[in-house]
């Protein structure tokens, strides 16, 4: 998103994160809200939360499946 398409406050700063509930972030990755919250105790996934209900930031989201990429040739991670 280029900087002048980025949503801005009510006082004119330029927002440069949007954050996601546990669902959303699901319906990003297309797995199941579940899956998410194991990400999460596991580590994987930063997430913050507040009161009873987690918060993601999409910036770390997209990070998390930028750092999942397979690489051609090399074996994927397993436990």
């Amino acid at each position: 998103m280029r900087r002048e398409e980025r949503p801005a406050t009510s006082r004119g700063a330029v927002v440069d994160h949007e954050i996601l509930t546990v669902e959303q972030a699901a319906e990003y990755l297309q797995v199941h809200k579940m899956t998410v919250y194991r990400y999460i105790r596991e580590g994987m996934l930063p997430a913050a939360r507040l009161g009873k209900m987690y918060r993601l930031f999409r910036r770390d989201v997209e990070s998390f499946v930028d750092a999942m990429k397979h690489q051609p040739g090399v074996a994927p991670f397993r436990k």
